[in-house]
């Protein structure tokens, strides 16, 4: 299995770096290398402290869903750690990466992965929310993508209605126990529509929307910064539209459920600058370039060293723990 994981994510790296080097060859690599240099590098910290305010808001949200569900015996710096560590297998396709916080919560914890999954797909559910009302507000200024994203809203809300009506979801899962082969699945999903329920209740689907707008705003503002950066004016209507462009592009990113959103999340995004900014080929490839270093790459390598330290810091605590339950142990 290990070997496969490996396998896919080398495949991931290469798919990325065919992905920039076609965008490098868009941008003219010349001019964009010209461009960097005069790009106002002053901005770039102000940019990866916007990203850190979506990672923030995200974690907030992820440790209020263990609530939500009944997980309290977990503490914050190792909840912490968990949320981070998801990132760090973001160049697996499917977003399945993001599974290893259900892992890490069964190797430490012991509590069931079927049970903590339906953790994952909450934020999944809640970030296209809340990006698709990003990407709304953008509507407001170009308007383009009304029926499309009215489409998403609406499924949405069905699935959220449909985990709410009980008697609904428990017909279903009845009618996959008679199936042939599915029915010995269907005690995990009863398992994840039981913690399902409690996350998509109203208040706590309110209280999730709320820090994940907060969270994608964040990335949007990150994407303005770096416009401002290449000359933009930093107006209010060039924050609504890098909102837009940020917001949408993620959604096409997720929608086609590669790596990260490789190639769908880059070709968008700088085709929506040079369309709805009026920016140039060399300077929409390298805002897009710039802005995906700052989000996705840099959620990476912030995964990768979280999970190398909750790797020794729980380590220890095994360690600890085994060597004060021997000492406890009665003498034979």
């Amino acid at each position: 299995m290990l070997t496969q994981l490996r396998q896919k994510i080398i495949l991931s790296l290469a798919f990325a770096a065919l992905v920039y080097l076609a965008l490098t060859l868009y941008g003219d690599a010349p001019k964009l290398a010209e461009a960097f240099l005069h790009w106002d590098w002053r901005w770039l910290p102000i940019a990866l402290l916007a990203v850190l305010l979506n990672y923030g808001m995200r974690f907030v949200r992820w440790h209020f869903y263990l609530h939500v569900v009944g997980i309290e015996n977990i503490p914050l710096r190792s909840s912490f750690l968990i949320f981070l560590s998801g990132f760090s297998l973001t160049m697996v396709p499917g977003k399945l990466g993001e599974l290893l916080k259900s892992v890490l919560l069964k190797s430490h914890y012991d509590i069931a992965i079927s049970y903590s999954a339906s953790i994952v797909a909450a934020e999944r559910l809640t970030d296209v929310m809340a990006v698709t009302f990003l990407a709304a507000l953008g509507v407001s200024v170009f308007p383009v993508g009304i029926p499309a994203l009215a489409l998403v809203l609406v499924a949405l809300l069905a699935a959220v209605a449909l985990m709410q009506s009980r008697a609904l979801a428990e017909g279903i899962i009845n009618l996959l126990k008679r199936l042939p082969v599915v029915g010995r699945f269907a005690h995990l999903a009863k398992n994840m529509y039981e913690s399902a329920y409690l996350l998509l209740r109203w208040r706590p689907l309110a209280v999730a929307c709320t820090l994940a707008v907060l969270a994608w705003f964040g990335e949007c503002l990150a994407l303005f910064l770096i416009l401002v950066g290449f000359g933009l004016p930093a107006t209010p209507a060039v924050l609504l539209r890098a909102t837009f462009i940020y917001a949408s592009a993620s959604l096409f990113g997720a929608v086609t459920l590669t790596p990260g959103g490789l190639g769908t999340t880059e070709g968008s995004m700088t085709s929506l600058i040079q369309w709805l900014i009026g920016a140039s080929a060399t300077v929409a490839a390298g805002a897009t370039l710039l802005v995906r270093v700052c989000t996705l790459w840099f959620a990476i390598v912030l995964g990768g060293i979280a999970l190398f330290v909750f790797g020794r810091v729980e380590g220890e605590t095994d360690w600890r723990a085994a060597a004060t339950k021997k000492e406890t142990l009665p003498a034979s």
